[in-house]
């Protein structure tokens, strides 16, 4: 060593973790008795969830479900792939104690910037169908919507979220009859929103539902 410079020694002295140290990483997750809730607490993403229900549910049902119309798929692939492209550019540096998503939809307040979409035979893939689907919608604070081609009445489903915004999706059909009938049964029942289907004068090819006749 050169003039002036010390050499100091340091002692490191090992021992034993304190259970006390421990404690906080060696926390046993609960007992889930659930069977069905064990395996919804083992998915960690929407891929994983869609896993567990190509192994669970009918074939049938979970092609309806997951696939969509035309030949390959197409506009389902396209979708997925702008999906994965969308980037989400933090602002930095500011204040996020308290953050909102919050933003208005068609005049009312929505507390995320998106509403549930209709999906038709939703009770297919799960026992309560729409009445579970508006009833989260509710606790979300998003706006639901009902298919015409739903499979619980708009009078029941409304029923099950009653706090929820409620908006009907309708088909418009030759005979305009029971289009109407749908509409007025859907404005007494508190839904607020009429959705318009104008894309299906000729219905979607879709192969796994013919495949699986």
């Amino acid at each position: 060593m050169g003039r002036g410079h010390v050499r100091v020694k340091r002692m490191v002295h090992r021992r034993l973790p304190r259970p006390a140290e421990l404690r906080e990483l060696l926390r046993p997750a609960p007992i889930q008795l659930d069977a069905t809730q064990r395996r919804l607490n083992r998915a960690a993403s929407i891929a994983d969830l869609r896993a567990l229900a190509q192994r669970r549910a009918p074939r049938a049902v979970f092609d309806y479900t997951d696939g969509s119309a035309g030949v390959g798929e197409l506009a389902l692939r396209r979708a997925r792939e702008t999906f994965r492209r969308l980037e989400f550019h933090p602002s930095v540096l500011h204040d996020v104690s308290k953050v909102s998503a919050e933003t208005t939809i068609l005049g009312k307040t929505s507390a995320q910037p998106f509403a549930l979409a209709p999906t038709g035979f939703t009770r297919m893939m799960h026992t309560e169908g729409e009445r579970a689907v508006v009833a989260a919608a509710e606790q979300a604070g998003i706006p639901y919507t009902l298919s015409t081609m739903g499979t619980t009445t708009i009078e029941d489903t409304a029923a099950a979220g009653p706090g929820a915004r409620k908006w009907f999706q309708l088909y418009l059909w030759r005979d305009r009859g029971p289009a109407k009938d749908l509409v007025d049964r859907a404005a007494a029942a508190g839904y607020d929103t009429l959705m318009l289907t104008v894309d299906t004068p000729v219905a979607g090819s879709r192969l796994r539902d013919v495949r699986n006749a």
